[in-house]
């Protein structure tokens, strides 16, 4: 507070030496006395803009008016006035200032305010943005745990209705529904393991521990295990599969990539019908290896088609096998081609289903 009060004065002292020597200055280039009084109501206007508070205002005013009594009024270099008209005009010149003083001091405060006002009103709008923020990951928290809770639990309650049918009246069964019941084990167990995958590669992409590990790999090896890792799936949906002659070895993270392949697979088989077609088709272009999904199914909804690729991005049309998945899956696909150095997309065919294209570099870096 006292050096805060010092600084005050030191501001008053310095304003009116300014204005001091200004006035004399002025009156030396023959500016007449009404002028160089303003100059002085202008002294004290900065006086108290400069400073905290009425008095140093007042005090400023004061000096003022002694400092052009002395100066600019007769008798010269004497604090005593003989004319009349002089006190009225100091009088009037002492009341200017100091209302001049008062709606400067006012004006400051009510901007201080202002500003507080503002702060305030910025930090709580930050402080409900932070509460909304938190309850909308609250919400996507809460969502996330509900859709994977009932992603887990729609594989795991076939497979323990499987196997608990298979242990109770195993001996009973005959050998084809036995075949039967194993194959739903199976592809429930698929599910299951491509769920627990998904989660686990977006982990380590949100933490960003998602390692590449480049080597030469055979694309119809890739592509046979992305298709083995849905067999139980698929049902009785077609899958053509087309490689191109001038494409065999492909720098790529082998598994990484039949995790991407076998996701795309996983969403074509979600959005065809039982007799549908899946086509995997790869061919090379100048120095990318590109991938080609596509499907004769539903296609992609225009809803979702700007954030197709981003996390629990889902649509789920009527009449189709879509209940599971919480839309990680083509979040994690782009993320893999990503960190290859490569690109992917999605777009409706215009004889319908969906195509989703993904290129890769050619040779290795």
């Amino acid at each position: 507070m006292q050096k805060s009060h010092f600084v005050y004065v030191m501001r008053m002292l310095v304003t009116l030496l300014a204005v001091f020597l200004l006035s004399i200055l002025l009156n030396r280039a023959g500016i007449g006395r009404e002028n160089i009084l303003m100059l002085f109501i202008v002294g004290v206007l900065l006086v108290s803009y400069c400073t905290n508070g009425y008095r140093y205002g007042i005090i400023a005013s004061l000096i003022s008016m002694m400092i052009f009594n002395y100066l600019f009024t007769e008798p010269f270099y004497n604090f005593s006035i003989s004319d009349p008209n002089d006190v009225i005009t100091l009088v009037f010149f002492l009341l200017s200032a100091l209302i001049s003083a008062n709606l400067t001091v006012r004006f400051q405060k009510q901007v201080k305010v202002a500003t507080e006002n503002e702060q305030l009103a910025r930090a709580l709008t930050l402080e409900q943005e932070r509460i909304q923020f938190a309850m909308e990951k609250e919400q996507m928290r809460s969502g996330l745990l509900r859709s994977i809770s009932h992603d887990l639990r729609t594989p795991l309650t076939g497979i323990a209705g499987a196997s608990g049918l298979l242990v109770q009246r195993g001996m009973q069964l005959e050998r084809e529904n036995i075949v039967s019941l194993a194959r739903d084990i199976n592809a429930q167990s698929d599910s299951l393991i491509q769920l627990v995958e998904n989660i686990l590669n977006m982990t380590k992409i949100d933490t960003g521990n998602l390692v590449i590990e480049k080597n030469p790999e055979a694309v119809e090896d890739i592509i046979s295990n992305a298709v083995f890792y849905i067999k139980g799936r698929r049902q009785n949906r077609k899958i053509e599969v087309s490689v191109s002659e001038d494409v065999f070895i492909v720098p790529m993270d082998g598994r990484m990539m039949v995790q991407v392949l076998s996701n795309l697979l996983d969403n074509a088989v979600k959005h065809t019908k039982d007799d549908g077609t899946i086509a995997i088709r790869v061919w090379k272009k100048e120095d990318m290896v590109w991938f080609a999904v596509e499907d004769d199914g539903t296609g992609i909804d225009d809803s979702i088609m700007d954030c197709l690729f981003e996390e629990f991005t889902t649509f789920r049309p009527g009449g189709l096998d879509t209940g599971k998945g919480i839309g990680l899956g083509l979040a994690i696909c782009r993320a893999i081609v990503t960190a290859h150095g490569g690109t992917i997309s999605g777009e409706n065919r215009p004889e319908g289903g969906a195509r989703f294209l993904l290129g890769l570099p050619g040779e290795a870096e």
